[in-house]
């Protein structure tokens, strides 16, 4: 299976294609995943994301793109990379994460902050304060998850 050419003819939306990717991945495809990820075609980047962070769900160990954090990313991008730092390692500047946490999405705003805290960043207390205040249901349910 060619996986740049799944990422190029995805719907957008099927998952079972990407799931079908993430079940064959091995490290000798990890290069050209994060290149896919990296990559100016958008919805090649989004397939390789969703397919990055599934593969982060089923142990695998990817390398984890943190330099994509500091990109005007597409949105879904953005919710993907912040998911998977709940299963993998990483060693990600909390400030690549902050500016995540007024967007204007309240999912990544969620997201931003659950990565926020697993991160350590020295002012979380402050951002689940703030988060607690959030327009957003989802926002201030990640907070309070994350404070018990």
């Amino acid at each position: 299976m060619d996986m740049v050419a799944v990422f190029q003819n995805w719907d957008g939306k099927t998952v079972a294609p990407l799931q079908q990717v993430t079940d064959g991945l091995t490290p000798d495809d990890y290069p050209a995943l994060l290149n896919a990820c990296r990559g100016a075609d958008e919805t090649a980047a989004r397939a390789a994301s969703w397919v990055v962070k599934a593969g982060y769900e089923a142990g695998k160990d990817i390398p984890y793109p943190a330099d994509l954090l500091a990109r005007d990313l597409h949105w879904e991008i953005a919710l993907h990379l912040l998911q998977s730092i709940q299963h993998v390692a990483v060693d990600v500047p909390p400030s690549l994460i902050a500016t995540y946490l007024t967007h204007d999405k309240p999912m990544l705003r969620a997201w931003a902050l659950d990565a926020y805290v697993r991160l350590g960043a020295p002012d979380a207390d402050i951002a689940l304060k703030n988060a607690a205040d959030d327009p957003a249901a989802s926002v201030r349910a990640r907070a309070r998850n994350l404070t018990k």
